[in-house]
């Protein structure tokens, strides 16, 4: 089994959710297509900032290596959550794919603005939502190399 960008060490994925039963199908999904992986679960945007943040209940959290986001929730919004999350560069490398059932143009430009590396819909059967899932963590987690960044005293080019 191999893990995301030269490390062995099987990721921490957090499923932001304000539906049990989404949260459910995203979990065994997830856990199925990355063996090894621990899954956490939270409620709502407010959630997820105390999990990302490790306070109250969360105060053992890890610092996950991806986070699914829904938009539509009650509280703070998805949008709302991922602008907070994208403002702490604590928080930049890690990936949020937004899932929603909600297929609107305003809302995946605002995603995209907001710093969302993925936007994607939520498919209408549970299977479908599964699938769509598996395919996601596994990109997210194993495929997905994200590129070294070096300190350097500029942009650089590449020669031809």
């Amino acid at each position: 089994m191999t893990f995301a960008a030269n490390t062995a060490t099987p990721p921490a994925i957090l499923l932001v959710d304000d539906d049990p039963d989404a949260r459910m199908i995203l979990r065994d999904a997830a856990a199925e297509a990355v063996p090894g992986a621990t899954i956490w679960e939270v409620g709502s945007g407010e959630e997820a900032m105390d999990f990302l943040y490790a306070r109250g209940r969360h105060s053992r959290a890890p610092r996950p290596s991806l986070i699914t986001l829904d938009i539509e929730m009650p509280g703070e919004g998805g949008q709302t959550t991922l602008a907070k999350i994208r403002r702490d560069g604590r928080f930049a490398d890690i990936p949020v794919v937004v899932l929603t059932s909600r297929a609107d143009d305003v809302q995946k430009r605002l995603a995209a603005v907001n710093g969302a590396n993925s936007f994607a819909l939520k498919p209408a059967t549970p299977a479908e939502l599964g699938a769509a899932i598996r395919q996601i963590t596994e990109y997210w987690t194993q495929l997905h190399q994200r590129p070294a960044c070096e300190d350097t005293d500029g942009p650089t080019t590449a020669s031809a």
